[in-house]
């Protein structure tokens, strides 16, 4: 097959056209795809049921993460940082938006439910962490735990997320924070 010069030229060209429109392409869809994480965020879902013959259920009923204890709990701050981070490790500064939490006294069964979205402020919240207390004088002993568990679990630049009041049944008090971890710096 031979070709003049000007059919090799054109031949290039709409190759060359070829090859931007379908980079093009590609990049409009990984767009795409990166707006639909920052309008509707990442839901992360959780839950427990405090078995029956626990030792202390009212307290066991607000172990979101684990009691000293006996170690029982929902492992929710674990499963949030997991997320917080694995947003982070794709380059994104990471924050929980919204937390919803429910609690049946009853059943002594909680459920929570987490919405992670790209950070407002440009921090990047990789951490989470919760303390509470249950029953009389909850208010004041879970608002007497906040600066000692700060200086526990460190990181910086802590924000409140949920300062959750059980409406119903056993009354649980249970402050819910986020903060910058330094091992994992804002991405700018």
């Amino acid at each position: 097959m031979n070709l003049t010069k000007q059919q090799i030229w054109i031949l290039v060209g709409v190759g060359g056209l070829l090859a931007t429109a379908l980079l093009t392409s590609l990049l409009i869809k990984k767009r795409k795809k990166k707006k639909i994480m920052n309008t509707e965020g990442l839901v992360v879902k959780g839950g427990y049921i405090v078995p029956k013959g626990t030792p202390s259920m009212g307290d066991a009923l607000h172990s979101f993460e684990r009691r000293k204890s006996d170690g029982f709990g929902g492992r929710m701050s674990t499963k949030i940082k997991e997320q917080l981070v694995a947003l982070y490790e794709k380059g994104i500064n990471p924050e929980v938006t919204d937390l919803k939490v429910e609690v049946d006294s009853k059943n002594y069964e909680v459920k929570w439910e987490a919405t992670i979205k790209p950070s407002t402020d440009g921090k990047a919240y990789t951490g989470f962490m919760t303390f509470g207390s249950a029953g009389g004088g909850a208010d004041s002993r879970a608002l007497g735990q906040e600066k000692r568990m700060k200086e526990k679990v460190g990181g910086k630049n802590y924000k409140l997320v949920l300062d959750f009041k059980n409406p119903t049944g056993i009354y649980i008090r249970q402050l819910f924070f986020q903060y910058e971890r330094n091992e994992y710096p804002a991405h700018k």
